[in-house]
């Protein structure tokens, strides 16, 4: 008997001690398992957690936790209105600013430049939002682990000891009283259940410190339906939890697809407005050149006050353009951190980044193999065809038709009549032997039974007809999610033929405006035209400049845009394209 109360003890103190590591390594080991056979692919969803053992601080049982200050800091009084802006004389510093050299020398943060593989893998790294998608895949395992574990034999252990003092005035009779119960459980696969339980009980006289009782029991039952709850409808919990979980990895890997084409956009929006302070530093180098030059022409008599003034005023506006490109692409960079997870306060500059002839020499050279055009691109059809098979949420809705029929077939099933079959067997001891072990066949109890009910089930045949309704819901999904997919490759496809058309043109309209600028400033030299002409040509050509930068990296997006709505948008955990 005391054999049986240790046993019994020991479950018990186990009894939920499962380490921590333990079942993160069953999340991961579930999660790779079913991206394989899901995606046939496997992508980083660790998800570090906080330890267990982290307490909590009197603000956090507070009704009205972190109150506002009532008196501002220093410095955030009302402003005076006396007080002037400090003059600058722009066209001093301007002038002082020609006599440098027109390049500067690199200033640069990071310790090499930070590439789009770079931004990648900065983003699948820290990006918060990617964090949060990772996070919601593990809630989903841990549903899957869970209803796994139902389905294995359930233990159970308890051991209860009870003190009684039962009196008559002065004299107490005292006793002790020990239970240990042990049992396990388990569910069949077409419905039912398996029970065993073991119970031993000792009593003892604690005045007289003798044995009062001792016995055991064990029972055996078996319950299983035969209409109602029959069949494969009886682990329709787990069926569900597991095809939840394929449907969460597809989400993740689409989700991780996506980002990958937001990444880049910012990117090249940050090259495109890279490319437009450098051309907008030689546009205040020209224009600082040329202002000198209509001043000593007025200086010479060889020129007009107008044309000084005119040079004058578009020194001025290209200063102030410049300004406003440099606080642009200041903006656009806390952007950028924001999106990828990075500290606003992270130093990183314009030199750290890629130049446009920089990211497309690369691209040229194979290191970027989705930036460059697909020949599949040119067939819609074929483009369609593999969207289909290849689009994880044109899979999903997919299966989600099947997820419906079964619910038919689950609720066409909770209108049968329940006929259960229950059977139990029960071995025990006689408590006046005084031994827990000693079974005797001669005791031995069965009883079995079979139940057979019905009643108007009213609120399943509500529910059948919910069923019903809800796979014409899903059928109508799936071809919203096919219609929809068909129109994010067509719009793909026509859009990487017009940012192609668009290069062609701007390469051609960047030449003539070079070739145009430079015939006028020839011309301006020899005083053959005014600075107007020249200011006309030299905007265009910077227009032209920029132009042809916005075409390159949209249609750059568009590349990786058509990837994405065909489904063959590929990347590693390395931020590598594949």
């Amino acid at each position: 008997m005391f054999r049986i109360l240790f046993a019994t003890l020991s479950l018990t103190l186990l009894a939920g001690c499962l380490p921590n590591a333990v079942i993160d390594r069953r999340l991961d080991s579930a999660i790779q398992k079913r991206q394989m056979e899901a995606i046939a692919d496997l992508s980083h969803a660790r998800v570090p957690l906080e330890t267990d053992r982290a307490g909590t601080t009197p603000e956090s049982y507070l009704y009205a936790p972190s109150p506002r200050p009532e008196v501002l800091p220093p410095g955030y009084e009302p402003g005076d209105a006396e007080q002037q802006t400090p003059e600058v004389d722009i066209l001093k510093q301007a002038t002082a600013a020609a006599s440098q050299p027109t390049t500067r020398p690199a200033q640069r943060f990071q310790d090499e430049p930070f590439t789009l593989t770079r931004a990648v893998r900065y983003a699948l790294r820290n990006r918060r939002a990617y964090q949060t998608a990772k996070e919601d895949l593990y809630l989903v395992t841990l549903a899957v682990l869970l209803e796994r574990h139902l389905w294995t034999p359930q233990f159970a252990a308890e051991l209860r000891s009870v003190y009684g003092n039962f009196g008559e005035i002065t004299d107490f009779d005292q006793a002790t009283r020990f239970v240990a119960d042990l049992s396990v459980a388990q569910r069949l696969p077409y419905g039912g259940s398996f029970t065993a339980r073991a119970v031993s009980t000792l009593i003892r006289d604690v005045k007289k410190s003798i044995t009062a009782r001792e016995d055991s029991s064990i029972e055996l039952g078996l319950d299983i339906p035969f209409l109602r709850g029959a069949g494969r409808v009886a682990r329709e919990a787990l069926i569900q939890v597991e095809r939840d979980l394929t449907y969460a990895v597809r989400a993740f890997e689409r989700f991780r697809r996506e980002q990958l084409t937001l990444v880049a956009a910012d990117y090249f929006d940050l090259l495109r407005s890279k490319q437009a302070v450098l051309d907008a530093e030689t546009s205040v180098q020209r224009a600082i050149s040329d202002y000198a030059q209509a001043e000593a022409l007025e200086q010479a008599g060889e020129g007009t006050p107008l044309d000084t003034r005119r040079a004058e005023q578009r020194l001025l506006q290209e200063i102030n353009r410049l300004a406003q490109l440099r606080e642009s692409f200041r903006f656009a960079t806390d952007r950028f951190k924001l999106l990828i997870g990075m500290p606003v306060n992270e130093q990183i500059g314009l030199d750290d980044f890629q130049t446009i002839e920089e990211l497309e020499a690369e691209i040229l050279a194979g290191k970027y193999p989705l930036l460059l055009r697909a020949a599949a691109a040119d067939d819609e059809r074929a483009s369609l065809e593999v969207a289909e098979r290849y689009r994880l949420d044109v899979l999903t809705a997919l299966d989600r038709i099947g997820d419906a029929r079964r619910g038919v077939a689950n609720s066409r099933n909770a209108l049968l009549p329940d006929l259960d079959w229950t059977s139990t067997v029960l071995f025990g001891t006689d408590a006046e032997s005084f031994n827990a072990g000693d079974f005797e066949i001669a005791r031995t109890e069965w009883r079995t039974e079979i139940v057979l009910a019905m009643n108007d089930r009213f609120r399943e045949r509500t529910q059948f007809r919910s069923s019903l309704v809800d796979l014409k819901r899903v059928r109508r999904q799936h071809v919203d999610v096919l219609e929809r997919v068909r129109v994010d490759v067509r719009q793909a496809i026509n859009q990487i033929r017009l940012q192609e058309n668009l290069v062609a043109i701007q390469e051609k309209n960047l030449a003539v405006a070079e070739k145009r600028a430079e015939f006028a400033r020839l011309q301006s030299e020899e005083g053959d035209i005014s600075n107007r002409d020249l200011i006309e040509a030299e905007n265009d050509l910077i227009a032209a400049q920029n132009s042809l930068n916005s075409a390159k990296t949209e249609r750059w997006s568009r590349l990786l845009d058509y990837r994405l709505a065909t489904g063959t948008l590929f990347i590693d955990d390395e931020g590598q394209q594949e």
